[in-house]
């Protein structure tokens, strides 16, 4: 599991990496000329631009849409009322504290994110979160006061040159932060690259994942303007056996409306192998359709492809049966 906890600045861009990420208008693989790399190259937006700041290496690239989904049914139906409860309880007393120091209150500052990171399957993962949304002058005026606050206890934060490097008091992990524009700020997380200079060589591009011809051409299959898309490939799948083959990538998209809409592919060795696994997937999924509004499973070459819809409704009746198993049961209540 991926963890950030570097003091209030890294977290308040590590809430962009949870939950943010600008939705980038991807242009139409035959229109961009035919092939993924021109697909690459027309996106204009966070998704687009930022795969010039992510790791070639990267195994596990995601990006979430925080704008789309802070306006969906869905939020406003779960999201906002947890999040209304949790203040009143005084939980979120500590991003309170945040605001009051900074002026400005990063769940809505942030519009935008993309991260990649390697070594996944690992306890010490490393990777570049790219958020945007965040103002340069209010983030780096509220990590001078980090710096030089002596009651900080959960981080030490140093200053070189344009990069401002956090690290952990109690793990000694360290991560590094600099904004390449006036809304724009990339973290780096890992004990080599989290360096000044490792962390400017990222803003200038040093490592690009828009190089890497198997990764774009995956990226130019995904639905990137929904509210969560992701591409995964490298060790993190070798636990993923069990599904009946170890899959060589996994990549897709979640849009988050009234309802759920999600959609996955899964690529594996062979044609035979996809065919295989999609028989297995379709026989499995006869328990599950009573529970969803469609489910379609179909192979195509190599890949296996999975769209999985559940409306509103569906999902009310899932809350109502395993709400209280996961301690959920007044979620979404009238």
């Amino acid at each position: 599991m991926l963890r950030i906890r570097h003091g209030w600045f890294a977290v308040v861009l590590a809430v962009g990496a949870i939950s943010a990420c600008k939705k980038d208008e991807k242009a139409d693989l035959a229109a961009a000329g035919g092939s993924a790399a021109a697909v690459v190259a027309s996106a204009p937006a966070a998704s687009g631009d930022d795969l010039s700041l992510l790791p070639v290496d990267s195994e596990v690239v995601v990006g979430v849409n925080l704008g789309q989904i802070q306006g969906s049914v869905l939020w406003k139906q779960f999201v906002a009322p947890a999040l209304d409860k949790a203040r009143t309880q005084g939980k979120l007393d500590k991003l309170k504290d945040f605001q009051d120091k900074c002026g400005f209150d990063p769940t809505t500052s942030i519009k935008s994110i993309s991260l990649g990171f390697s070594n996944t399957a690992s306890d010490t993962p490393s990777g570049v979160i790219v958020v945007h949304g965040l103002d340069k002058a209010k983030s780096l005026a509220c990590a001078e006061k980090m710096k030089d606050d002596p009651s900080a206890k959960e981080a030490q934060v140093t200053k070189e040159g344009d990069v401002y490097l956090i690290k952990d008091k109690e793990k000694g992990a360290t991560t590094g932060v600099m904004f390449a524009n006036d809304t724009t700020a990339v973290m780096v997380i890992g004990e080599k690259a989290a360096t000044a200079a490792g962390v400017k060589a990222v803003v200038a591009g040093g490592s690009a994942l828009k190089t890497s011809p198997t990764f774009v051409e995956m990226y130019s299959k995904v639905k990137t303007t929904e509210s969560v898309w992701f591409v995964v490939n490298g060790k993190l799948l070798e636990k993923a056996a069990a599904i009946g083959a170890k899959p060589k990538a996994i990549y897709g998209s979640l849009n988050v409306t009234d309802g759920l809409a999600l959609d996955t592919s899964i690529k594996v060795d062979s044609p035979d192998v996809a065919a295989q696994m999609a028989a297995k997937f379709k026989e499995q999924s006869v328990q599950a359709q009573a529970m969803v509004d469609k489910i379609d499973i179909a192979n195509d070459a190599d890949v296996v492809k999975m769209n999985i819809v559940l409306s509103n409704q569906k999902l009310q009746a899932l809350i109502t049966q395993f709400g209280a198993l996961f301690g959920l049961g007044g979620l979404g209540a009238k």
